[in-house]
């Protein structure tokens, strides 16, 4: 009996991770000849339209990233940590 259990928990492993593969790829359902699963979108659900409106959304956010990283680095600069005292 014991010996049974052991065999069944080997094989667990890779059923699951059969599993989960198949799951990754849409089960598949929409794959080519191959059984490849094709991606015709990102993923996310945009246009191209919107696509164009995220690219400036996250260049004006990193824009603003970048100054918040250049304050600071000045204050880091102005004020030494741990007060420069021994």
């Amino acid at each position: 009996m014991g010996s049974y259990l052991f065999f069944l928990l080997i094989l667990a492993c890779p059923l699951a991770m059969i599993l989960m593969m198949r799951g990754m790829m849409g089960g598949g359902h929409g794959g080519d000849a191959n059984g490849h699963a094709q991606n015709h979108t990102a993923g996310n659900g945009h246009s191209r339209g919107d696509t164009t409106t995220s690219l400036q959304e996250l260049r004006r956010q990193r824009g603003d990233l970048d100054c918040q990283i250049e304050e600071r680095e000045a204050e880091e600069k102005a004020s030494p940590v741990g007060g420069g005292r021994r």
